[in-house]
C-alpha cells in the first residue's frame, strides 16, 4: 500500500513538472547565474515634474555562492521592447556587491517633458548576457525586463496591496487621491520597501485607508460632482473608498 501511494505521488510530481512552461523552469548548471526579480518596472515623473533626470534601480538575484569582491554583470538592449533612443537613457552601473547575492542595475532616464518629443512614456528592454562573472540563468522568464518611465502617472508597483485598503478599482484619479491624501506613491505592505526596508502593518493600512476615504468624502461635499475615475476600465464611475 505504501508503495502504491509513493508511486501515485511520484506520478503527480512528474505530471506537474511536465506541465510547466519552458520559460518558467529554473536553469542552473553550477557557477554563478543571474536573473532579474521582476519582468517590468516603472517610474513616473508626475510627482517630481521639475526633475530632468532620475535613476531607476533594478534588482537582480544571484543563483550561486557569494564571493568576497564586487562583480559586474552584462546587459543588452532589446530593440523590440525599446522606444527610447540612446541619448534618452544611460546605464550607469551593474554590480553585485561583495558577499551579496543581490545585484543592482542603475539606469539614468530623462523626463520626457524635457525632451523635444510628443511621447510622454518611454520604454527600455534589457536582457542579461553572459560575461566572465555571470551567466544569464535561474528563472529563465526573468532574464529580461522592460523599464518604463513617463511624465504621466503610472500604476504603482504596489497597487495589489493598495486595492485592499483604498478602493478596489484603479484609475489615475485614484492614484492622485492616494498621493494627495497620504503622501505615499507606493504602499509596501506585502513586501518591505526595497530602499528603506520598512514594511507597513495592517493598522497603518487602516489609518491610510481612512485618510483616503476622508479625502474623497471632502471632495464630494465641496464639488458639484462626485470624484470619478478618469481613465481605464472604470472611466466615469464614482470612486468608492473602502474606509
Amino acid at each position: 500500500m505504501k508503495t502504491k501511494k509513493y508511486l501515485f505521488l511520484l506520478s503527480l510530481i512528474i505530471i506537474g513538472l511536465s506541465s510547466c512552461k519552458d520559460s518558467d523552469i529554473m536553469y542552473y548548471e553550477g557557477g554563478s547565474v543571474l536573473h532579474f526579480m521582476k519582468k517590468t518596472q516603472g517610474l513616473s515623473f508626475m510627482t517630481k515634474p521639475n526633475i530632468e533626470k532620475d535613476t531607476m534601480i533594478v534588482r537582480a538575484l544571484v543563483v550561486g555562492n557569494p564571493v568576497n569582491y564586487d562583480r559586474t554583470f552584462a546587459v543588452e538592449v532589446v530593440d523590440t521592447s525599446t522606444t527610447a533612443t540612446p541619448e534618452q537613457y544611460r546605464i550607469l552601473q551593474t554590480i553585485v556587491p561583495a558577499n551579496d547575492t543581490c545585484g543592482y542595475l542603475h539606469v539614468e532616464v530623462t523626463n520626457p517633458d524635457f525632451l523635444n518629443i510628443k511621447e510622454t512614456t518611454l520604454t527600455l528592454g534589457l536582457i542579461i548576457k553572459d560575461n566572465d562573472a555571470f551567466k544569464a540563468g535561474g528563472w529563465l522568464s526573468y532574464i529580461s525586463i522592460v523599464l518604463t518611465w513617463t511624465s504621466d502617472l503610472i500604476q504603482p508597483e504596489t497597487w495589489r496591496a493598495m486595492r485592499f485598503f483604498f478602493t478596489s478599482k484603479y484609475s489615475s484619479n485614484v492614484y492622485r487621491a492616494i498621493i494627495a491624501s497620504t503622501g505615499l506613491t507606493e504602499f509596501w505592505y506585502y513586501n518591505p520597501d526595497p530602499e528603506t526596508g520598512y514594511q507597513l502593518d495592517q493598522y497603518e493600512g487602516w489609518v491610510y485607508g481612512k485618510k483616503f476615504g476622508d479625502w474623497i468624502r471632502e471632495y464630494n461635499e465641496t464639488h458639484d460632482d462626485v470624484y470619478r475615475h478618469d481613465d481605464g476600465d472604470y472611466e466615469g464611475e464614482e470612486i468608492v473608498p473602502i474606509y
